[in-house]
């Protein structure tokens, strides 16, 4: 086993070089250049698949050795931002060179330096963007909070909360305690909507 493994060494990290991309058209181009990148960087035996996942844009599965990413995300993406696809396939490689030379998971010290050695330095562990889940696979809420005597709704749920008639008396919506306080109610969406 290499002594370095689990010990940054103190160096500046050098930047690798990755290959160019042109205009992405398809799934098979990212598909390619993040190969392309794996091969350039080395951590070997390493592969790229497209999973369904709309709640993030890529992963990396140390234990099947893949770099995972969201298929809807990089479809929605492909004539939108493809700089964000390309930070996202970096972001997911330097996981597996972290996890490769120093056995680091997450967004610790070594995945920093295989950020930079990548040359995206600025890279952060969570990365804010448009919706891209496909109309057909979002979820509609079925339960709503509202004020019983305006209709304002607060909150919407996807299941059903754990509000009983006695816990919804004594609820109120922080900062707002003098007109909510004993007005809440659950509404079942499936049943009616809420009146505006």
């Amino acid at each position: 086993m290499n002594g370095m493994r689990g010990r940054l060494p103190q160096e500046a990290p050098k930047l690798l070089l990755l290959p160019q991309h042109g205009t992405w058209k398809s799934l098979q181009d990212v598909s390619e250049y993040a190969r392309a990148c794996i091969e350039v960087c080395g951590p070997p035996g390493w592969d790229v698949v497209w999973d369904r996942a709309v709640k993030r844009l890529g992963c990396c599965v140390f234990n099947k050795r893949v770099l995972s990413f969201s298929r809807f995300f990089v479809e929605a993406y492909l004539g939108k931002d493809q700089e964000l696809i390309r930070r996202t396939v970096l972001h997911e490689l330097a996981h597996a060179l972290a996890w490769e030379k120093y056995r680091e998971r997450g967004h610790g010290p070594a995945w920093r330096r295989a950020c930079c050695e990548l040359g995206i330095a600025d890279e952060r562990s969570i990365c804010k963007c448009d919706d891209f889940t496909p109309p057909g696979l979002q979820k509609k809420p079925i339960y709503a909070l509202c004020h019983a005597d305006t209709g304002e709704v607060y909150r919407y749920y996807y299941r059903k909360p754990n509000y009983s008639a006695y816990r919804l008396r004594l609820s109120y919506i922080p900062g707002r305690r003098s007109n909510t306080l004993g007005k809440l109610r659950l509404i079942d969406l499936r049943e009616q909507a809420p009146s505006p």
